[in-house]
């Protein structure tokens, strides 16, 4: 059976982005064998990838030595016939220079004097596409590049992902409420000088507006965990209680702590709105077509407004400041145009 490889062994944004493309390689090639490399970041959504015809392989995101000399082998195997690089990490670029025998796919970008592969190796792509961060100027998201490289032929791109994966079917009672997940950071606020009284305005608004909340926090403890939990509703996804979650998500505000992946998929997805710092909330959010306000650190390369933008109609963003009445403004407005 002929073979494909995705390389794919970085964050669990940068797999969202990645994912329209990937589907159009599952269209394209319903008869081949495709072995998706994920990392330890990103192994969690390994379920979007539950089909017959489709491998989950783990990749450490920073590639062991170990892991080098694997791959090695690996590419000598004759039933490979493509590969697509869709994390951009130097030593991957090295592969098609040892084995040309396989068309080799590649996202390449360029930033600054810096060039990922550099201008030699690209050479031995067979189609490559590059994030130019040093054009200033409008350009395609790198949803859009993934896309355009892995798209080869005008084939209708089925829904081939799995987006209703086997979750906490306790959760199915989110189908009758309007809700309003909101994912805190706490490095992005504390830099900001936001105090809890100042979230608790955001979400006295969102109430306002009909929104019960679902609150996710740092995978890191932190101070702010133990706010969350002794103010609000909570419940512990590690020590789950059947009877608890049903009542839990009737109040205004809900903590939900240790969220599994498959789970929090569940909770983006049936969620009216989220509102969440850049990264996975947001990129997940969008992809799954949930109204989005993004919340960028005003410190982001303004580069990044361009190569981030997700493909959703309803997405809006703002940059977060020192709370205050302006910005309160701000955010209702926004929230008024959702």
């Amino acid at each position: 059976m002929k073979k494909i490889l995705i390389f794919k062994n970085d964050r669990v944004g940068d797999l969202f982005h990645s994912l329209k493309g990937i589907n159009q390689i599952l269209n394209e090639h319903l008869e081949y064998q495709i072995n998706i490399y994920l990392s330890d970041y990103s192994k969690g959504f390994s379920f979007l990838f539950d089909r017959k015809n489709i491998k989950v392989k783990i990749l450490n995101y920073r590639i062991s030595f170990i892991d080098k000399i694997s791959l090695l082998f690996t590419i000598f195997n004759p039933s490979i016939k493509k590969i697509y690089i869709l994390s951009p990490k130097k030593f991957l670029f090295f592969l098609p220079f040892i084995q040309r025998r396989i068309k080799f796919y590649g996202i390449c970008v360029n930033d600054g004097k810096k060039f990922r592969p550099n201008k030699y190796l690209r050479n031995f792509l067979f189609k490559k596409q590059i994030n130019d961060r040093n054009n200033k100027k409008k350009g395609d998201s790198i949803s859009n590049l993934i896309y355009k490289l892995c798209k080869s032929e005008e084939v209708h791109g089925k829904p081939l992902l799995n987006l209703s994966p086997d979750y906490n079917k306790e959760l199915l009672t989110l189908d009758k409420h309007r809700y309003c997940h909101f994912h805190f950071k706490k490095s992005i606020y504390v830099k900001n000088k936001w105090k809890i009284e100042h979230l608790q305005e955001i979400f006295k608004i969102l109430n306002n507006n009909k929104y019960k909340i679902l609150l996710t926090s740092d995978i890191e403890k932190t101070e702010f965990n133990d706010v969350f939990k002794k103010i609000y509703s909570t419940h512990n996804f590690e020590n789950f209680v059947k009877s608890k979650i049903s009542n839990m998500i009737k109040k205004d505000i809900n903590y939900l702590e240790n969220v599994q992946s498959i789970d929090l998929f569940h909770v983006i997805r049936q969620s009216s709105l989220v509102i969440a710092p850049h990264g996975t909330m947001s990129v997940a959010a969008s992809f799954l077509c949930v109204p989005v306000i993004d919340i960028f650190d005003d410190t982001i390369n303004k580069i990044a407004f361009r190569e981030y933008k997700p493909d959703n109609s309803n997405y809006n963003f703002f940059i977060l400041r020192p709370f205050s009445s302006k910005f309160l403004s701000k955010f209702k407005k926004i929230l008024s145009n959702v």
